[in-house]
């Protein structure tokens, strides 16, 4: 039914785009209303601040929000909720202490007295993921949860973008348009592909997840394949690569983590899921390929539309990396300050270019404090791992997470609410897979 009822409100936002700021309204009014009313008994915040940030990308191809950062406020509102009714674990303060290192930055490197407009916006745009991831870190540290209720959390991010890729699918003119290799708006909802991408390749997770443990009838079977090979064939047509790889390799090392943490059944199983997956993938690609007249290839194996291999721009990702661990070399106490790194590439460049990878911006606008940062956020989730081995999914998640900070850092919420579910205890004692 739930199925249903997003295949159709997708059809609906594309021929009534109107709608879209209707449905941003009914999104976090009720979800608040939701956990007001169960009191969040069964942390119902998960899944409402879940459903959020699924819709986020969706809402803002159609401007369905007052505020572009929309879901990272209503995610700490959730999450400040949660903790409200249920309470926080005292071994949260690490991501409390996380969220203080954030601070030096911005007071030492920054004239507060002199600042403008433009940056402040700056400095709230790199510091309000971070922030964000922090807070629901704190709520979700510790937190005891079952199987079915992460089932539950990842099917309301995963319905929003489903919406999404149905309201791209529908938006997307006729393949035959495209002559280039790069990303573009028009195969991406009239967005940015990379967001779309990000989005799309959480949703090829979800529902690959729902195919490997959830599809227990032929039915569910089937759906749910359709389903993750329709949102991969959208995905894959954006040509934003990022997102696709990530959706792609989380749902290898979820094969993986099912297989070396289950039973017989499981790991039969996670066989045969490793078959589909690939078969379908393949399929999707030649499809693909011969829609586009070989331009997907040639775009994975970074190519232009000639055939030649494409040179390194002057700073793109990987550029954009290494100038920003320059900047850490350079300025190791403090870094350069938040936003300030942006203001240096314009100087340098002549334009605005804002960071992909979170972890080396982390480094170049914060130094030592931004490295104090990556430890907390890399360590904390190993250690738990390693000492109690209570959420078999954490690996999956952190992988996820990673990769996607390194291609798109913290632009959506997804990748922030995504960590914190590493620090859940998901308990699976009763699931067939796993005993």
């Amino acid at each position: 039914m739930f199925l249903f009822v997003h295949v159709i409100l997708g059809c609906i936002l594309y021929f009534f785009p109107g709608l879209g700021f209707l449905y941003g309204i009914c999104v976090p009014l009720l979800g608040l209303i939701y956990v007001i009313l169960t009191k969040n008994k069964n942390n119902e915040i998960l899944q409402v601040a879940a459903y959020t940030i699924g819709s986020e990308v969706l809402l803002r191809m159609t401007n369905g929000v007052l505020s572009f950062e929309f879901a990272k406020y209503s995610l700490i509102l959730f999450a400040l909720l949660g903790s409200f009714y249920s309470g926080f674990s005292k071994k949260s303060i690490l991501y409390l202490v996380y969220i203080l290192l954030l601070i030096p930055s911005i007071i030492l490197e920054n004239d507060l007295l002199r600042m403008t407009r433009s940056i402040y916006n700056q400095i709230v745009f790199d510091l309000l993921g971070p922030i964000t991831l922090g807070i629901i870190s704190i709520y979700t540290f510790d937190k005891k949860i079952t199987f079915a209720q992460l089932n539950g959390i990842l099917l309301s991010i995963g319905f929003p973008i489903l919406i999404c890729s149905i309201y791209v699918f529908l938006y997307s003119p006729e393949i035959s348009i495209i002559t280039s290799v790069e990303s573009n708006s028009s195969f991406s909802g009239g967005f940015g592909p990379n967001q779309v991408a990000t989005a799309l390749g959480i949703g090829m997770f979800v529902f690959f997840f729902q195919f490997l443990l959830r599809s227990k009838t032929r039915i569910h079977f089937v759906i749910n394949l359709l389903l993750f090979s329709f949102i991969s064939y959208v995905g894959l047509l954006t040509f934003s690569r990022g997102g696709i790889i990530t959706g792609f390799v989380a749902c290898i090392a979820l094969l993986l983590f099912v297989y070396i943490n289950s039973k017989d059944y499981g790991k039969r199983k996670a066989k045969y899921g490793f078959i589909y997956l690939i078969t379908v993938f393949i399929a999707i690609l030649s499809l693909i390929n011969f829609q586009t007249n070989g331009l997907i290839e040639k775009r994975y194996s970074n190519k232009d539309h000639l055939g030649r291999l494409k040179r390194d721009k002057s700073m793109d990702r990987k550029e954009l990396a290494k100038e920003e661990i320059n900047l850490f070399v350079k300025n190791p106490i403090v870094g350069v300050g938040v936003g300030n790194g942006n203001q240096i590439r314009e100087i340098k460049l002549g334009s605005k270019v804002n960071s992909h990878d979170e972890l080396t911006r982390l480094l170049a606008e914060h130094g030592l404090f931004g490295f104090l940062c990556i430890l907390i956020l890399v360590l904390t989730p190993v250690f738990l791992f390693l000492k109690s081995k209570e959420n078999i999914f954490l690996g999956v998640f952190f992988i996820i997470w990673f990769l996607t900070i390194n291609h798109s850092g913290l632009r959506i919420a997804a990748p922030a609410f995504l960590y914190s579910l590493m620090l859940l205890k998901v308990s699976v004692k009763d699931e067939r897979f796993f005993i």
